[in-house]
């Protein structure tokens, strides 16, 4: 089954982001790489996450897997339920109570 897989990768040097791009290129499986967000890595594919998390991290140290969801995007059509708001009750005002002994 096909999966997307997002890694947390902050590097700030080219030459770190060329060396881990080409640990996942050359993993089996994976069929689109994405890198145009800011310390993001999305990876899409048949691949074993547990497997290139190992391997990225002989790249660069501070790897960590941000989100894991089935490849594809959600359907755009999908109706949003609001959820109802909770009704605040207005505290009851004291001035218009006869107490007897204010007057």
């Amino acid at each position: 089954m096909q999966e997307k897989v997002v890694f947390k990768l902050e590097v700030f040097e080219e030459r770190i982001k060329r060396r881990a791009m080409k640990v996942v290129c050359d993993f089996p499986g994976v069929t689109l790489i994405d890198v145009k967000e800011k310390g993001k890595l999305k990876v899409n594919g048949e691949f074993d996450k547990f497997e290139m998390t190992k391997k990225l991290k002989k790249v660069y140290e501070f790897v960590d897997i941000i989100a894991v969801g089935p490849d594809g995007e959600p359907a755009k059509n999908q109706k949003l339920v609001k959820k109802p708001e909770p009704k605040v009750k207005k505290a009851p005002s004291y001035r218009g109570w006869n107490l007897g002994f204010f007057k």
